[in-house]
């Protein structure tokens, strides 16, 4: 709370020189700057974009500004432009940069703590999933302040919103798989459903890459006839600083079960906890359950595209998966109190998503034993994406575009 209060002071004492210096120079329309996770990865729907951008918009300049060295380093050695956070070249391009976008914020992603600095720049909010879980202002701790950007009555917001345009959700720009998301998009964010792009997400591009992941074309060397599961469940309590999920302990899994049916069947099983999470296993019961591991440059895209089959509960991983039109197994095992004491959702879980369930881990091995997972077919996957191509990317961008007028 100290810390946010000297970032906001210090913010109205400069407001002066950022609001000068925007009259007197403005943006560069074709200064585009990216960011990821607060500034601490290189993944996402904005990697996505940029990389795009980087390699078909000649005209545009792209920058990537991070706080971590490791993804510093990672883009030098690719001859990409990247900048430090701190350093005076990426305060040149917070103040000079007519666009912005990210994958957690459209501006704490790019500017940090410095957000005060992006007067009157173009945001959009790439966002991390299509929504089934209530999120942003939807979420319970945020409901005063929802109520007050919408009723429009706050005297001090308003002055706030005068001061620091970038800070009002009415003013940025967001980006959904098809119409069926953008109302509930429009609830959580605060963002017209006319400023939200109906393009698809710039990382489901990914999807359709023909490059192999390095990681499991080693597993297929290894395991030649296996199908290689996926589970990534989303995280319940450790966004606020609640305890990690912990599933092997819980819902009725019984390792030598699993490990035998993985082992008769012929799967691998590659378990991957939410970043918030970390891992969920300190153990791998066997050769064929390998925890993978988060890193800074870990883009899971890259991973799920050449996966067989996705596991998760309430993850808009779900519907990322489902242009590849192969199974998923959803796994709600904590569904009742995940909705109670956690996140509601938009629409009937259960009712809604057609993918086979399983509520404990007795059902997952079931499910794997008889191999009654299906994917779902074209038709039902349109309704959750409106393009089932690798042109995300290409849309979006000519609907920045035309939102820059260039």
């Amino acid at each position: 709370m100290v810390r946010q209060f000297f970032i906001l002071s210090a913010g109205i004492l400069l407001f002066p020189f950022v609001f000068l210096l925007y009259i007197l120079i403005g943006r560069k329309k074709k200064l585009w700057i990216f960011g990821s996770w607060r500034g601490q990865k290189y993944s996402d729907n904005s990697k996505a974009l940029f990389e795009y951008v980087l390699q078909n918009e000649k005209d545009i300049k792209a920058v990537w500004i991070t706080k971590n060295k490791t993804v510093y380093h990672e883009l030098k050695s690719k001859q990409f432009p990247v900048v430090m956070n701190h350093s005076p070249k990426a305060v040149y391009y917070m103040l000079r940069a007519g666009f912005s976008t990210g994958s957690l914020s459209a501006t704490t992603d790019t500017f940090g703590s410095k957000w005060f600095l992006a007067y009157k720049i173009t945001c959009l909010y790439l966002t991390h999933g299509m929504p089934s879980k209530y999120a942003g202002y939807d979420e319970p701790k945020l409901a005063h302040k929802k109520k007050l950007i919408t009723e429009k009555k706050s005297i001090g917001l308003k002055l706030y919103f005068s001061v620091f345009p970038q800070k009002n959700p009415r003013n940025l720009y967001s980006v959904s798989t098809s119409d069926f998301f953008v109302p509930f998009l429009e609830s959580a964010l605060l963002i017209p459903s006319n400023r939200i792009f109906v393009t698809g997400t710039p990382r489901l591009d990914t999807l359709f890459s023909t490059k192999k992941n390095d990681y499991i074309t080693d597993i297929r060397k290894k395991f030649p006839t296996a199908k290689i599961i996926i589970y990534m469940p989303t995280f319940r309590a450790s966004f606020d600083g609640g305890p990690s999920f912990k599933p092997f302990g819980q819902f009725g899994f019984n390792a030598e079960k699993f490990i035998r049916i993985l082992e008769k069947h012929d799967y691998v099983f590659l378990n991957k906890g939410h970043f918030w999470d970390g891992r969920l296993s300190e153990r791998e019961f066997s050769e064929r359950f390998i925890n993978v591991i988060d890193n800074p440059l870990l883009d899971v895209y890259d991973l799920i595209k050449d996966t067989d089959i996705l596991m998760t509960d309430y993850s808009s991983i779900y519907f990322d998966f489902l242009p590849l039109l192969k199974p998923v197994i959803l796994t709600p095992f904590d569904f009742d109190s995940y909705t109670q004491n956690y996140r509601g959702q938009y629409y009937d879980y259960r009712q809604e998503l057609p993918s086979i369930k399983a509520f404990n881990w007795n059902e997952v091995c079931d499910i794997l034993e008889k191999k009654s997972y299906f994917p779902l077919t074209e038709a039902q996957t349109l309704k959750y994406h409106k393009y089932i191509d690798g042109n995300s990317s290409a849309r979006l961008t000519k609907e920045i575009r035309k939102i820059l007028s260039i």
